[in-house]
């Protein structure tokens, strides 16, 4: 998996290097407008962990329902500021926009790596599927606003990060690494910038 990211990442750094210094209001807005397109499909993977973990035992249920319940509550937070920016781009709204998204993937990332906690073997395979789902496809929203942020602007992004991204893409399954490629169609400039961090 390790090699995933690497080869992913060197990828990425060409769309880096020519997409930087271009990003433009427009390229912002378009962002945005892929970011809400998408959201019904992460809102519908947030569903599916919460639904998965009614069959597990009380307190690894509460783990997850709790997750996806936050999850649930910052895409509708997300949907809430793209919509804003849409309508008005100003530096204001995107800053609201960015964060909006930091504090999502926050909390996706810290979910999935707690779902090793599962103390049930079936239930935590179970968890860790439905949430490695979740986890990718809010890096896919992760990877369409970063195709609009500067260079400082994503490495500013990662720094704040409480979870590096090779972590949780360590736990990322075949499937999920190809819809976040499909989906991103290379612009997901966050993975380049990590290979150049040195492993975020």
């Amino acid at each position: 998996m390790r090699k995933k990211v690497a080869v992913w990442g060197l990828a990425m750094g060409m769309a880096l290097m020519l997409g930087a210094a271009s990003c433009s209001a427009g390229d912002a807005v378009t962002a945005a407008q892929k970011i809400s397109a998408y959201l019904p499909a992460v809102t519908a993977l947030a569903n599916d962990a919460a639904l998965v973990a009614e069959a597990f035992d009380a307190a690894d249920a509460a783990l997850i329902q709790q997750v996806s319940t936050q999850v649930q509550t910052e895409l509708t937070e997300l949907s809430k500021v793209c919509a804003a920016y849409v309508a008005a781009p100003t530096s204001d709204n995107w800053a609201k926009l960015g964060t909006a998204m930091d504090e999502l993937v926050n909390d996706a990332d810290a979910s999935l790596l707690a779902a090793s906690g599962i103390k049930n073997a079936k239930s935590q395979a179970k968890a860790k599927l439905a949430l490695s789902a979740l986890d990718a496809a809010v890096h896919v929203l992760d990877g369409y606003l970063a195709s609009a942020r500067t260079t400082g602007q994503t490495q500013a992004a990662l720094a704040a990060r409480r979870v590096k991204l090779a972590e949780v893409t360590a736990e990322w399954n075949s499937a999920d690494w190809q819809r976040a490629n499909a989906q991103t169609n290379g612009c997901a400039r966050e993975l380049a910038v990590m290979a150049e961090a040195g492993g975020y």
